[in-house]
């Protein structure tokens, strides 16, 4: 058959098969179209189907052959290798180069409106690449998509429970029966984790991966994804070390991959999970631009309480309109300091950060505190503001923080 010109005839052997029991009808009706092989797996990148059920001297397909699942240092590979543009989701695309060089292949992602819920290969090794071999697996993407939503399992209610509470638009109600619900695991004094999750198609792909391993090895967390972040909830099974232990081991697992955590604790009050939600994720964004922006790397875990109130700083820097509520002044001792050659800028800046204590920001500086005086008298005379005033140096002193992000 030719099937360039068949594609009508492609879309009705997959929708024929997906009224057939599993989904080896459908993965071995696509094998024969392709005349390559094929395999299914699930978001977590286990084996649900392939076809040939055979070894084909490929890492991948044989090691799924084998196994039923593939190493996460395999899937992490291919995601930095294949999926680094931006994006929550991919359509098919095919690959010959790098890992696959050695078999080409198509790579394709089966997703609803909410989640990824699985993954297609297609090994076409020697054959021919042809345009229409894409279209072909749309159908087929698609075909698995409506079979998985007319059979799969309904969602975890824990994982429904959570997003309840994470939404600032639930009702009361809604959020005292979610509660009710989640009580039951011991919820005082629990602790949460966000990682938001970058616009790359490989860290939402790997956000399923996530989720896998905190069920696994941690049966008392929560893991869902809400609103492109993964956000993890874990419960008070016994004390406070053993539950920041836990928290410690999930952010150095999301650390090999490129995944940054924030965390706050305790949570004391479950109605206000969406404002801890905000806390933990700024959290992150603030690590991440430590470790990624300035270069300070480290794998330790950032608490909210122990570096507030900058995430309050990026908050409002975040807002398009942030800038007008700089002190305008600041501009004009950059400008004098870059003209003049002087660093009156920094000074005030020292002062400012060490609460207008003049010896400890002498010291800071390495220069005499009378110097320290001179150059304060000047900031005064020069551009006509009064560093007595509590106002004054209230509004410097934030806008001195804002000028960071």
């Amino acid at each position: 058959m030719d099937y360039q010109k068949n594609l009508l005839e492609i879309y009705k052997q997959f929708h024929v098969n997906m009224d057939k029991p599993g989904f080896l009808p459908l993965i071995r009706c696509a094998s024969e179209i392709f005349e390559a092989p094929v395999v299914f797996t699930d978001n977590k990148y286990e084996l649900i189907s392939m076809y040939p059920t055979k070894k084909i001297e490929d890492f991948v397909y044989d090691t799924l052959f084998e196994e039923g699942v593939l190493p996460e240092e395999t899937i992490a590979a291919y995601h930095e290798a294949y999926l680094r543009q931006p994006g929550t989701r991919y359509e098919p695309f095919f690959e010959d180069e790098g890992l696959v060089e050695k078999c080409p292949r198509i790579f394709a992602e089966v997703y609803d409106e909410v989640k990824i819920i699985g993954h297609i290969a297609i090994f076409l090794k020697d054959k021919k690449f042809e345009p229409w071999h894409l279209e072909a697996t749309s159908f087929l993407t698609s075909t698995l998509r409506i079979k998985i939503n007319l059979t799969r399992q309904t969602p975890s209610v824990r994982s429904k429970f959570l997003q309840d509470l994470l939404d600032r638009h639930s009702l009361n109600p809604v959020k005292e029966r979610s509660i009710a619900q989640l009580s039951k695991m011991n919820l005082e004094d629990s602790l949460l984790l966000v990682a938001p999750l970058d616009q790359s198609k490989s860290q939402q792909a790997f956000s399923s991966v996530a989720i896998n391993y905190c069920l696994n090895q941690y049966p008392e967390s929560i893991p869902i994804v809400y609103k492109d972040d993964l956000v993890i909830l874990l419960t008070n099974k016994s004390s406070h070390c053993n539950l920041k232990n836990t928290a410690e081991k999930i952010s150095e697992y999301l650390f090999q991959y490129k995944i940054l955590c924030g965390a706050v604790y305790p949570i004391k009050d479950l109605y206000a999970l969406c404002d801890y939600y905000t806390q933990a994720r700024l959290t992150a964004l603030f690590r991440y631009r430590d470790e990624v922006v300035n270069g300070d790397f480290h794998t330790s875990l950032y608490y909210y309480e122990n570096i507030a109130p900058y995430p309050l700083f990026l908050q409002l820097s975040q807002n398009e309109e942030y800038r007008c509520f700089i002190h305008p002044v600041l501009k004009e001792i950059k400008a004098y300091d870059e003209e003049k050659g002087m660093t009156l800028y920094e000074t005030l800046k020292v002062y400012c950060k060490n609460l207008f204590q003049k010896n400890e920001s002498a010291e800071e500086l390495h220069i005499h505190r009378n110097t320290l005086n001179y150059r304060l008298s000047r900031i005064e005379e020069l551009f006509q503001i009064d560093l007595k005033d509590y106002q004054t140096l209230l509004h410097l002193l934030i806008s001195i923080e804002m000028c960071a992000y």
